[in-house]
Formats: structure tokens, C-alpha cells, sequence
């Protein structure tokens, strides 16, 4: 079955009377491919907990986001002081595959989450990611073994993506879709953040990848590990 046929018959099966639900992430833009999985946001007060579980229906595996009308604004907020968004995300963004009167109320709220935009960073944010962005970039440099290295490199790229993002008051995200994010928002500096990682998992060189990080830092201070005190 195609994807949102199988997601719209497991939700007339297994919650026929939820509010509303969401068929999201690469299905639910059509990008899919055979590796992909279903994400569906479900809110159905009849379900006794929130909760997330992975289950197998129509021949894709499917990750369910069950959520009630008194316990989903609980998880909205948590995202938000996040910056990570993924339920507004997916309720906003994915194809309704069932939806009530209650349940657009519900998705309207989750817009104007994503309109409104993360909480802007203080200078104590600020100052603690350049800590931890400068620190691993130290680590980096001190390391002379590749498999260190790499490891080092993937929490690197990942703290800096999000504090671009972040100090721009735009949300974050996981694993691609933050690249997706931060190419969005600038491309010109994922393209260069590509060719630096390219540099050094494929030759071991690092200096591309300092000059990119120094570079985003330089705004805000450049550098910062002396005298940083939490």
C-alpha cells in the first residue's frame, strides 16, 4: 500500500474516533522511499496514556505519537523550550488523514507554535555553546587518531548547526532534517560546512572545518573556553 493509504486505514482501524491525525516526516511529503517509516501524530482522548511506539501495519513500520487533549500541550512546550518543534512539525506540515472540529483547533495551535518561533538565545546560551563548540574543536585538534576524530567531528557539526539555527531564532531539528534546516536558512554555509566534513573524512584534514567553525563564532565572540564560568 502507499503510504498514506496505510496510514489512513491503521487509524480508521485502531482510533476511528481520534480528533485528529497526521501523517508526517518523508511519507507525508512525498519523499519517501522504501527504507522510510510512518510518522503519525494521533490525538484520541480515549488512549489512556501518552505515549510513542513503533509497530508494524500494511507492510511499513510506523512510529505513533499518541497524545490527548490534556497531555499534548505538555509535549508542545517541551519542544519549544527545545527548539525542536517535531509534534507542531509533523501536525502542521504532514497530510491529515482524519481530522474534527476539536482536532484543527489543535493544528492551528501547532502553526502558530512554528509561526511564533523559538525562545531567542540569551548571552549565557550563547556563551555556554561557544564553550562546548570551542572545547570539542580542541578535541579535535589534541586527537590524532581518525575514528576519534570522527566522532568528535559528528557532535562538532551538530552543536554548530544548532546554534546557527538558534542564535537566528530559527527551530532545530534531527539527524537530516537538520542539515535540511540549516541549508535552508543559509546555503551558502551548509554548502561550505559539506565541503569542510568532506576535507576531513575523506583526507584527515581539519583546517576547513576550524575556519568554518571560528568563522560562525567570530560574531559572537569568536572562541571561548578561558574564563567561561557556568
Amino acid at each position: 500500500m502507499e503510504p498514506y493509504e496505510a496510514a489512513k486505514e491503521l487509524i480508521l482501524r485502531e482510533y476511528p474516533n481520534c480528533l485528529i491525525a497526521v501523517l508526517g516526516g518523508s511519507a507525508g511529503k512525498g519523499e519517501h522511499n522504501e527504507k522510510s517509516d510512518l510518522d503519525i501524530v494521533v490525538i484520541d482522548d480515549t488512549i489512556e496514556d501518552l505515549s510513542r511506539k513503533t509497530i508494524e501495519a500494511n507492510g511499513w513500520v510506523v512510529e505513533l505519537f499518541l497524545l490527548t487533549t490534556s497531555g499534548y500541550r505538555e509535549l508542545f512546550d517541551a519542544g519549544v523550550m527545545a527548539g525542536n518543534p517535531t509534534l507542531q512539525r509533523i501536525l502542521t506540515e504532514g497530510k491529515i488523514l482524519c481530522t474534527s472540529p476539536g482536532g484543527e483547533d489543535i493544528r492551528e495551535e501547532a502553526k502558530c507554535d512554528l509561526d511564533y518561533g523559538p525562545l531567542p538565545y540569551t548571552s549565557y546560551d550563547i556563551d555556554a555553546a561557544r564553550y562546548m563548540i570551542t572545547e570539542y574543536l580542541m578535541d579535535l585538534q589534541g586527537s590524532d587518531k581518525r575514528v576519534e576524530r570522527w566522532f568528535i567531528t559528528q557532535k562538532l557539526t551538530i552543536l554548530s548547526c544548532e546554534f546557527i539555527l538558534r542564535v537566528n531564532q530559527q527551530w532545530t531539528g534531527e539527524g537530516k532534517t537538520l542539515y535540511r534546516l540549516l541549508s535552508e536558512f543559509n546555503s551558502s554555509m551548509a554548502e561550505d560546512l559539506e565541503a569542510s566534513l568532506e576535507r576531513l573524512y575523506l583526507h584527515n584534514e581539519e583546517e576547513a572545518l576550524h575556519n568554518w567553525t571560528s568563522k560562525l563564532l567570530e560574531p559572537y565572540g569568536g572562541l571561548h573556553l578561558i574564563g567561561y564560568e557556568e
